[in-house]
């Protein structure tokens, strides 16, 4: 059946675009204006949200340049269209087929024009939708969903960057660390909404004070971290003071006309004067903040000589002790419960390290930085393992038990017949162990990875990528590895029921593990509204404080009274 032309136009939200009008062969420019004109107006005859249709830019493409020229008035051109509109996500389209005009009359050959547009529409369709929802997980693997700002991952891969960038070019540059003082309250008494709203003005504010390369993150919570590349001190200063200000005028006004006022503690590290490696820099900048919050807050701290020397002595005293408990195996497991959302039952545990100092239990964000600058992540994975199994053994808990690991662990050559002979010797089944790949550290040789991984896989172990569509190494993951289980980021979970954009976000990870054969898991689970969100999402398990917040003791599946949530 021959066809002289085919053409189709897709919108995504508001993106501009051109229409490729493909021929067979070449057409003559009477017969390229007329098609123009009739997909003008055919595009205005379907009344789709696109742009007018005289906006467009219509670019002519010739299949066989060789063949005969086509000399066609308006009476022997039939084109025939079909439409498409999507609100969710935001597309709308449309196909056509130019044909002769007598070939649109037989029915029969209608028939298969209408099949063909069809189909077409369809393939390219899911394209477009397919293209968005990754254009969304690329945007949001590396921005926070409320401020848009670059998330904590990025900040870690951008600092080191400029370091390495500083330390070839020989120059200086500066980071601040940002805490939002009384934010808290602010939550407490507004609510999560009025605080959101607050915290997207705030890092509207500081952006708005920046130079143009600086580069601002929201490194979680109330906290904002500012890299200021090629500065000293006073010039660093100068931005932090240019911030502290406008923060001052800021004002958020709430539904009842209330006022609330923004002030921040800043604290401030100059590379290579305060340290010579991110962790250690963010470190130095961090404990001029929490200096700026004991010192009233709503300053910026400049750090002087005896600030290096006590932050120094600090992260040593905390090296010593961490390595002293290492030494003793003062290492204890904390277990929160995982319910799954079709029946509330808690048949999940996520296992926690914390360290015992001085009779005070220590999480792991206090600590797990030093160790890894101590090269003694694995160390304290296998005692904590040890200890896990050994509680599994005593209660008898027959449940799934998710154990965080650095992937260096991992890929340790002692570190799979260590696991296989813990289990053996504690009698914990393979299959109820899921191993929780982090992206705190990355693995720069994921072939070893996987090798590894595929490994405690025949052995029957199970895996899960912990906070996923956080960063790019988790789509690397799921790709490349044999997972079983994700975790999906507790930032965008949290605010779904409040933001589309999160909704969308929490929904199209939930399809993508789906069509992997993945369970899913939602993180920061902090409302009953928020588990009967989750759970209209097909999402398989959810966890979070709302579910049990993290304990030494094991709750055993049907044994105990809080084994099942009230739905």
């Amino acid at each position: 059946m021959p066809a002289y032309a085919i053409f189709c136009i897709f919108q995504i939200e508001t993106e501009a675009y051109d229409i490729e009008v493909f021929w067979s062969t070449p057409p003559s420019e009477s017969t390229e204006s007329i098609m123009d004109e009739i997909i003008r107006l055919r595009l205005d005859q379907e009344k789709l949200p696109l742009a007018p249709s005289g906006t467009v830019k219509l670019i002519h493409n010739v299949v066989n340049p060789q063949g005969a020229k086509l000399e066609l008035d308006r009476n022997e051109i039939e084109l025939q269209t079909k439409s498409l509109f999507l609100d969710t996500p935001q597309i709308g389209g449309v196909v056509g087929i130019g044909v002769q005009s007598q070939m649109a009359v037989d029915p029969i050959r209608s028939l298969v024009i209408n099949g063909i547009l069809t189909t077409l529409l369809n393939v390219v369709g899911s394209i477009k939708a397919i293209y968005k929802y990754t254009k969304d997980l690329e945007y949001y693997a590396t921005r926070d969903p409320l401020t848009n700002l670059f998330n904590q991952r990025v900040f870690w891969e951008l600092l080191g960057y400029e370091v390495g960038r500083a330390e070839r070019h020989g120059y200086h540059f500066g980071l601040l660390v940002l805490d939002m003082d009384n934010f808290k309250h602010i939550n407490d008494t507004y609510g999560h909404i009025v605080g959101d709203r607050f915290l997207g003005q705030v890092a509207a504010t500081i952006h708005a004070c920046l130079r143009q390369g600086d580069m601002l993150a929201r490194y979680g919570g109330d906290e904002f971290t500012v890299v200021i590349p090629e500065a000293d001190q006073e010039q660093i200063y100068m931005v932090a003071n240019r911030i502290k200000e406008s923060l001052e005028n800021m004002v958020v006004t709430t539904s009842d006309d209330t006022k609330i006022h923004a002030t921040a503690s800043i604290g401030m590290a100059v590379y290579p004067t305060h340290a010579q490696t991110p962790k250690d820099l963010f470190l130095f900048a961090d404990n001029m903040t929490y200096k700026a919050k004991a010192m009233g807050r709503n300053c910026i701290i400049v750090p002087t000589g005896d600030d290096v020397v006590e932050v120094f002595q600090k992260s040593s005293e905390m090296s010593r002790v961490l390595l002293q408990a290492l030494e003793d195996k003062r290492v204890i497991p904390y277990f929160q419960p995982i319910v799954t959302t079709a029946s509330g039952r808690i048949d999940c545990h996520e296992v926690l390290c914390r360290v015992e100092v001085g009779g005070k239990v220590i999480p792991a964000a206090e600590f797990i930085e030093i160790a890894e600058k101590l090269s003694i992540v694995s160390r304290l994975d296998s005692i904590l393992m040890e200890k896990v199994f050994e509680k599994v053994q005593q209660v008898g808990y027959d449940g799934y038990l998710f154990i965080n690991l650095s992937p260096k662990s991992l890929i340790l050559r002692e570190f799979v017949p260590t696991i296989i002979r813990l289990a053996r010797t504690y009698r914990i089944q393979h299959e109820r162990v899921v191993f929780e790949i982090t992206e705190r550290e990355t693995v720069k040789n994921m072939t070893l990875l996987e090798s590894f991984v595929v490994d405690l896989k025949l052995e029957g172990f199970k895996f899960a990528i912990d906070d996923f569509g956080s960063g790019f190494s988790s789509f690397q993951y799921i790709r490349r590895l044999p997972i079983d289980f994700v975790k999906i980021e507790g930032v965008f979970v949290r605010n779904m029921l409040n933001d589309p954009k999160d909704m969308a976000f929490v929904k199209t990870l939930a399809v993508l593990a789906k069509e992997f054969g993945i369970q899913t898991i939602a993180e920061y689970i902090e409302s009953e509204e928020l588990l009967n969100g989750v759970r209209s999402l097909g999402i398989d398990y959810a966890q979070g404080y709302h579910t049990g917040k993290p304990t030494p003791d094991i709750i055993l599946p049907g044994k105990d009274g809080q084994s099942r949530l009230t739905r």
